[in-house]
């Protein structure tokens, strides 16, 4: 029984900065984080989508040079909605 209260749940909250109601979010959770020891604000990076995008990037120029080995999304959407 005693484990079942000892339960703690951490919260993830991703929150990006790209607009000044964010940035405002951001800034007061940083200051309240300061009076309150059970909350901690880290920034991350987020790596992966660096990945994603030179993926997209080696993909978009193998598209350009291989032009018959791909179809557009109004020609997959024709052929999925045709019976």
């Amino acid at each position: 029984m005693l484990k079942e209260i000892l339960k703690i749940m951490d919260y993830t909250i991703k929150i990006s900065d790209t607009s000044p109601k964010a940035k405002s979010i951001i800034n007061m959770l940083k200051e309240l984080a300061k009076d309150y020891s059970f909350l901690s604000i880290s920034e991350e990076i987020d790596e992966v989508q660096e990945n994603i995008l030179h993926e997209l990037d080696a993909r978009s120029e193998y598209m350009k040079k291989h032009p018959d080995e791909w179809k557009t999304w109004e020609e997959v959407k024709n052929n999925l909605m045709t019976p």
